[in-house]
């Protein structure tokens, strides 16, 4: 197999911008590596972020895989039952097992049980933190196995299931969800949407509405790449950087859910900034003009309270952290901690 790509390694890479000019038929046929590290130097810090040396890193890793596959394969016509009798299927996974066995990735271990995580430091959310350390999280991990499938030629690309991300491979005709977060020795991870439904309690209007559980255009990848970084800003309190990338996200991937509920905070307190408390446009006017709508559909409460909050107060409390239920945000993400119900506004990828 030939790498539809060419090596970007040695030439000097387009702006973030210059890729979202392209239409989506070139974006289609950019680099994850490349779009990933593009939205990553746009931090403070990471301005020289070096990102042909990553590049050529997953350019090696790719070959040495596919200097592998040959034999693998014979493994697979020995016995296709146990691979779905799908040599797509079991060359994915083979990939995952790569990874995990062969390169050493693996999932940052202190977030395997934690309710809250809080990303300080970008490169947990971004490809290079996981080429130089070899641990990551689904952000990252999802993120280097499809951009090693799109390497060999593969129908891969990211999928969202609430604030979790996986690899999913779909033909049009057959889809594979590839758990890149799991790397146990011998083995590799894939279930089908109906577990990911269960373990994620997902909505049917999660899927219907194109948010979860598809493969996405590279546009709507980058817009996840850019609100990783919008969750950086926020765990960092630089929430109107936070407001400006949630805002761009929401642009390139409109319909995604965790998106949207995480850009609602950050654009908030901007408004508190951009205007005084008695004019349109405060977040005060916004809770006036909704009340009168929604405020007989709050159904959750503010700890203590025997009577639903208003709008404003609903939202108040949720700035301030309190513990309220009317906004229920993701459950924990990882496939190691999973559980039901409003974790707050600091969710894991």
């Amino acid at each position: 197999m030939s790498h539809p790509q060419n090596r970007q390694s040695r030439v000097e890479f387009p702006t973030l911008w210059q890729w979202l000019g392209l239409g989506d038929a070139f974006l289609d046929q950019a680099d994850p590596v490349v779009l990933n590290l593009g939205v990553a130097v746009g931090i403070p810090g990471l301005e020289t972020l070096e990102v042909s040396r990553y590049v050529s890193t997953v350019d090696d890793w790719t070959s040495a895989f596919e200097r592998e596959l040959p034999s693998l394969e014979r493994m697979f016509a020995a016995s296709p039952h146990k691979w779905k009798n799908d040599i797509h299927f079991f060359r994915c996974g083979m990939l995952q097992g790569f990874l995990g066995h062969e390169i050493g990735i693996k999932y940052i271990e202190e977030h395997k049980h934690a309710q809250e995580v809080v990303y300080t430091d970008p490169g947990r959310l971004f490809l290079h933190g996981l080429i130089d350390t070899k641990q990551g999280t689904c952000g990252n991990m999802a993120a280097l196995h499809v951009a090693m499938c799109r390497r060999l030629g593969w129908p891969v690309g990211l999928a969202c299931v609430r604030s979790h991300y996986i690899s999913r491979y779909d033909d049009g005709k057959t889809y594979h969800n590839i758990e890149a977060t799991s790397t146990h020795p011998g083995a590799f991870a894939s279930d089908p949407d109906e577990v990911y439904i269960d373990k994620f309690k997902l909505p049917k209007r999660a899927i219907s509405c194109g948010s979860d559980l598809r493969k996405l255009s590279m546009r709507e990848t980058v817009g996840v790449f850019l609100a990783l970084r919008g969750r950086h800003y926020t765990d960092t309190s630089r929430r109107r950087l936070a407001d400006l990338d949630y805002s761009l996200s929401r642009v390139l991937f409109p319909n995604h859910r965790r998106t949207y509920v995480a850009a609602m905070v950050p654009m908030i307190q901007h408004g508190r900034d951009l205007f005084e408390h008695d004019e349109l446009g405060h977040p005060d006017s916004l809770f006036e003009d909704l009340g009168a709508h929604l405020a007989p559909q709050v159904h959750g409460g503010i700890a203590n309270s025997d009577q639903p909050p208003s709008i404003k107060e609903t939202f108040e409390s949720f700035l301030s952290g309190n513990d309220i239920h009317v906004m229920s945000m993701s459950a924990s993400s990882s496939p190691f901690s999973q559980k039901d119900g409003n974790n707050g506004p600091f969710n894991k990828y």
